[in-house]
C-alpha cells in the first residue's frame, strides 16, 4: 500500500532456474527525503548475472532512517555483489552559496520546458549542512559513486527525474509552440498547476518501461496510480522513485547514459539522448565551459 510507513520488502517471485546463481547487483531508486523531517519513497530490484530481474515490492514511503534500514536489510538478505542507488538529491555539494555548475548547465534545459530545479549549496543547512541526513546516508553506502567506474561500483549516484523525463522524451506539446515542448505538471501538491492528464501521461510512460521489463508487480502498482482521481504527493514520490530505479536499470543494462558535471563539484546521471546532449553542450559553450569535460556519454 502506498502512503504508509516503509517496511522491509520481500522478493515478489522466485526464479527456480536461478536458484544458487550469483546475484550481481541490488538496484535502488530513492526519491529522497532531502531533510531529516521529511519523507520520500524507495523502491528496489535485483538484477541477476543472466540479466533477469526480481522485484522487491512496490515503492514505500521512507525517511532517511527508514531507507537506510530497508537497503541494509536487502543487502543482508540477498548478499549482492554490488549495490547501486540512484538518488534524487545532490550527493556532492562543495559550494558555500549559490548553485553548483551542474545546476547552471542543466537548469537552462529544464527552464526552457517551464520547469525548475532546487539549487544546492551548503548555505541550505537542513539539506546540505554538516548535520544534514544525506551525508550520513552516503557514508553508510560507499559515498557518492563515480559512474565512470562501471557496473562493479557500490555507491550512490545522483539522478534527477525531471532531466530523465526530458532525456526519455516524455515532454508534452507546448501550447505556445515552443519546439522543446513542456514538462508534465504532475505534482499533486501544486494544485493550481496540477493536471490529471499530465499525471496519467507520466504514469503511462513509467508503466511502459516496467511492463517491457516484465516487472509486473511494480507495473500494476503504477497502473493503480494512473487510475487515481486525486493522487497525493506521496504517490508522486513513489512514481519518482520508480523513475530513479529506471535510470539504475538503464545503467545495469549497459545502455548509453549521460553524465553532466563531475565528481569534484557534483553531477547528474540520466539516460542518453542525442538531442539533449547537444542542448547541454550548447549551454556549456554559452557559459564558457569545455563541454567535453562537463557532458559525457558512457555505458557500463
Amino acid at each position: 500500500m502506498m502512503c504508509q510507513a516503509g517496511g522491509q520488502a520481500t522478493v515478489a517471485s522466485t526464479r527456480n532456474a536461478l536458484v544458487g546463481a550469483e546475484m550481481t547487483t541490488l538496484l535502488v531508486g530513492f526519491d529522497s527525503a532531502w531533510t531529516a523531517n521529511n519523507s520520500g519513497a524507495l523502491v528496489g530490484a535485483l538484477r541477476w548475472d543472466s540479466g533477469a530481474l526480481d522485484e522487491l515490492g512496490p515503492p514505500m514511503v521512507v525517511n532517511y532512517a527508514d531507507a537506510e534500514r530497508v537497503v541494509k536489510g536487502w543487502q543482508d538478505q540477498f548478499k549482492p555483489t554490488a549495490t547501486v542507488q540512484l538518488l534524487d538529491q545532490p550527493t556532492i555539494v562543495n559550494n558555500a552559496t549559490g548553485q553548483r555548475p551542474v545546476e547552471n548547465i542543466v537548469g537552462s534545459s529544464v527552464g526552457r520546458r517551464y520547469g525548475g530545479m532546487q539549487l544546492a549549496s551548503m548555505a541550505r543547512t537542513e539539506m546540505f549542512g554538516e548535520e544534514a541526513p544525506v551525508w550520513q546516508y552516503l557514508d553508510q553506502f560507499g559515498g557518492p559513486a563515480n559512474p565512470m567506474d562501471g557496473c562493479g561500483v557500490t555507491g550512490v549516484i545522483e539522478t534527477y527525474p525531471v532531466l530523465a523525463m526530458i532525456a526519455l522524451r516524455w515532454t508534452l506539446p507546448d501550447p505556445d509552440g515552443r519546439p522543446a515542448g513542456r514538462l508534465p505538471k504532475y505534482n499533486p501538491r501544486l494544485k493550481k498547476k496540477f493536471s490529471i492528464d499530465d499525471w496519467q501521461h507520466v504514469c503511462g510512460s513509467v508503466l511502459s518501461e516496467f511492463s517491457e521489463r516484465r516487472l509486473g508487480g511494480t507495473a500494476q502498482w503504477i497502473e493503480d496510480l494512473r487510475r487515481k482521481v486525486e493522487p497525493r504527493k506521496c504517490d508522486q514520490d513513489g512514481l519518482d522513485a520508480c523513475i530513479c530505479l529506471l535510470v539504475a536499470l538503464y545503467l545495469a543494462e549497459g545502455k548509453e547514459c549521460l553524465m553532466v558535471g563531475n565528481t569534484e563539484t557534483g553531477y547528474i546521471v540520466v539516460p542518453h539522448d542525442a538531442k539533449q546532449e547537444k542542448e547541454l553542450e550548447e549551454r556549456c559553450a554559452q557559459t564558457g565551459r569545455d563541454s567535453a569535460r562537463w557532458v559525457r556519454t558512457f555505458q557500463w
